[in-house]
């Protein structure tokens, strides 16, 4: 009468070999569980009791957590006394490890010299009603952390998309309109006074008017 709940629901569709091992894990787990409560049940004493017959019964029903989980509950009225008594202790040390609630109110019940004592077989079954309610809560947070996690890495990719997206599309915007003024450049520097005369109005000229200025004049061309 052991084990911890796995996620029931129907399979997903395979689709990588991480799924195969994850289903293969929780389908081992469900047949070891079946196992102990199957051992359990050999080694209490036979009775002709309802319960006694139902639980023979789901045994060779289709094996499910959900069975797995009424079969542990209905075990607690079949088994004997010392096996109650020693689950009930196994019992209560894990919901003690737990932290779970109302521990403490069990524990002093069960110590208790109060007349009339109480029912052991009860405080049992409500024991692990509680624990099955604890571990399948936690599968489902578990279920909701990997479902949030999932949707937080796909955001993180489409922002990380999109960012690169506007990088790419300003790089190329930009690039055409510096690719002519970098191809002047090797010119103006091989040619610096030819740019300084295109960047001047009129700068031949002037030059030209000057050094004619200069010349001395002399009758027939002789000084």
């Amino acid at each position: 009468m052991t084990g911890q709940p796995v996620e029931e629901s129907s399979p997903p569709p395979r689709t990588s070999v991480l799924d195969d091992a994850n289903e293969l894990h929780k389908t081992q787990l469900l047949e070891q569980f079946y196992l102990t409560l199957q051992v359990t049940y050999l080694a209490a004493p036979p009775s002709e009791s309802i319960v006694y017959k139902r639980i023979g019964g789901m045994f060779r029903d289709t094996h499910s957590w959900r069975n797995a989980y009424e079969i542990e509950q209905l075990l607690c009225f079949v088994i004997s006394e010392q096996q109650l008594e020693t689950e009930l202790n196994r019992r209560l040390a894990e919901a003690r490890t737990l932290n779970l609630e109302h521990v403490a109110v069990i524990d002093k019940e069960l110590h208790s010299d109060a007349t009339p004592s109480v029912d052991k077989r009860i405080v049992l079954h409500r024991l692990l009603n509680d624990l099955q309610w604890f571990y399948a809560k936690r599968v489902q947070h578990r279920a909701a952390g990997k479902r949030l996690m999932a949707r937080v890495s796909l955001l993180f990719m489409v922002a990380l998309a999109t960012f690169s997206l506007v990088l790419f599309i300003q790089f190329f915007a930009h690039g055409p309109a510096t690719a002519p003024v970098r191809a002047a450049a090797p010119d103006a520097v091989a040619n610096p006074g030819a740019q300084e005369q295109a960047d001047t109005p009129g700068g031949t000229t002037a030059t030209t008017t000057q050094s004619a200025q200069d010349e001395p004049t002399t009758a027939g061309g002789v000084e």
